[in-house]
């Protein structure tokens, strides 16, 4: 019988079942708790989880659950039966999540006249949100909150959701509801954990790709999902925000920086404008990795960037084991004899459920390292946890079932290999692609700067070694923490900062990797983990 995927949400852990599978059965064999108070039998109504996309209601859902709450695809993971690939939030998970709001602070010009008045700047990832509000007279941080962007429930990745955006009935608006009613929520605890009052919040600054910003906009997303990849809105944004649902007053103000491009947006602006890429007298490559790798590279100021589609591996997607980095999952890994069990760290030092991108380059290039994969990307039976799986085909035991309190065995598959082979070829063309536009070489990089969590989590030396970051000493890789949401502040808190950033897009070039001439030549040959 044909095998059906599980999602579950916010860990991305993923499972294959049968078909009548129920979502308290496939959590247990990923080892996920799910509240369950009567073992599964359905009359505790505890195990509540949203569904997408979610079927009819069982008898138990209609005794336990509100009419809204059925209507918002709450189901019984007890009584939800799997017949189709399906993504589970469980909710409540999301402070389990480990998220980057660390910002490398900036000194930012303020405008005059706001005393008393208060901000909130948001960057909005595809996977995760970002939100901290400002003092818009002395420009001090006051407080910040996190959650898992709710936009998951319908997809890990921006192309997953414009195609949910373009084919559903009333998708855009579904999409905006969604993440609008996430950030009403974040800017409720801001509130509640300070003594602003909503009256006195007078502006709101967002940054976040182009499919973030369209689809919080609800405009039309369809150019985006076919070549060439054009956003309907390229020009920056000011708006009251209460005409897309935000719970603020008539006088506020929300204000969207311009895109770049089709996968290129705001928080690649703000990245640049934190970073002050346009200034320096060196030649820096900076790089956002995640499933659309933004890139940018600065040629003594001179602006250049791409996107390169990764794909989701990094974050844990397509990988067997693979999880997003919250409780139980491995983020740090290292190989010190082949034969032994590999030293690990976990999140929460709970016990280990799957790999978190950090752990997943680790462990590529510790492998790499023992000659247990070559540097084509294959795998050999060179040591004594190599096996081949009858399910799974030939795997590296990361975790054996006798090694995890939970009895959870971990496995690093050839085709996991080949994932991540794929999403670093994409990246370091699109390096050596805006290297080449320039007439420069790796090796006339000086400095790498890592944006977003998973560059600041990874380890600079497995990255390197398998050809994701340019090879250059590592002291010059350098992490700048959450550099999107650092702009999105110098976007809240002046006017001068907005005229920057929108004379800085105007002199940004763009290049489109898919219809450069060298962008496939350049690609295969990334796929080598020779570098």
């Amino acid at each position: 019988m044909p095998a059906i995927v599980v999602v579950f949400e916010p860990s991305g852990l993923r499972v294959a079942v049968v078909s009548g599978t129920t979502v308290l059965e496939a959590a247990r064999e990923v080892g996920l708790h799910i509240s369950s108070e009567c073992g599964g039998r359905g009359t505790c109504g505890k195990c509540r989880v949203i569904a997408q996309p979610a079927s009819a209601p069982s008898l138990q859902d209609l005794e336990h659950l509100s009419t809204k709450e059925v209507e918002d695809r709450i189901r019984l993971a007890c009584k939800l039966k799997i017949v189709e690939n399906t993504r589970i939030l469980i909710p409540g998970n999301e402070a389990f999540v480990k998220i980057l709001t660390k910002t490398d602070s900036k000194e930012w010009a303020l405008d005059s006249g706001l005393q008393n008045q208060f901000g909130i700047a948001v960057d909005l990832g595809t996977t995760t949100i970002v939100a901290y509000l400002l003092d818009l007279a002395t420009g001090v941080q006051i407080a910040q909150v996190q959650s898992l962007n709710p936009q998951t429930a319908y997809g890990e990745d921006v192309m997953s959701r414009i195609t949910y955006a373009s084919r559903e009935k009333d998708g855009a608006r579904t999409l905006q509801q969604s993440v609008v009613s996430g950030l009403n929520q974040l800017l409720t605890k801001l509130l509640d954990t300070t003594e602003v009052t909503v009256d006195q919040l007078t502006r709101i600054s967002i940054v976040g790709n182009t499919a973030m910003h369209h689809l919080l906009l609800a405009a039309d997303i369809n150019s985006l999902g076919l070549a060439p990849y054009q956003p309907s809105i390229v020009g920056p944004t000011t708006m009251n925000p209460q005409e897309i649902g935000f719970q603020t007053t008539n006088s506020s103000e929300l204000y969207l920086p311009p895109n770049i491009a089709g996968f290129v947006g705001g928080d690649t602006v703000g990245f640049i404008l934190s970073q002050r890429l346009d200034l320096v007298d060196d030649v820096i490559i900076g790089i956002d990795i995640g499933t659309n790798g933004e890139i940018v590279l600065s040629d003594q100021g001179n602006l250049y960037c791409c996107s390169a589609a990764a794909g989701p591996s990094f974050e844990g997607a397509t990988i067997l084991h693979g999880m997003r980095g919250q409780t139980g999952a491995i983020e740090y890994l290292s190989i010190s004899d082949k034969d032994d069990r590999p030293d690990i760290s976990v999140i929460g030092e709970d016990s280990p459920r799957g790999l978190c991108g950090s752990a997943i380059i680790d462990l590529v290039a510790e492998l790499h390292n023992a000659g247990i994969i070559d540097n084509t990307g294959r795998m050999h039976m060179r040591s004594k946890r190599v096996i081949d799986d009858e399910k799974h085909g030939r795997s590296y035991v990361v975790v054996k079932s006798d090694e995890s309190m939970e009895s959870n065995r971990i496995l690093f598959t050839q085709k996991d290999v080949r994932q991540v082979q794929l999403a670093k070829a994409a990246i370091q063309a699109g390096f050596r692609v805006l290297l080449d536009t320039v007439g420069k070489d790796v090796s006339e990089v000086n400095r790498v700067l890592l944006a977003g969590a998973f560059g600041n989590y990874i380890r600079p030396e497995s990255a390197s070694a398998i050809g994701l970051l340019p090879r250059t000493e590592i002291s010059q890789v350098i992490p700048v923490g959450n550099a999107a949401g650092e702009g999105a502040k110098g976007l809240l808190l002046s006017k001068k900062s907005r005229n920057l950033a929108e004379r800085i897009v105007a002199n940004v070039k763009y290049v489109e990797l898919a219809s450069h001439k060298k962008f496939q030549d350049v690609f295969l040959d990334s796929i080598s983990l020779l570098q």
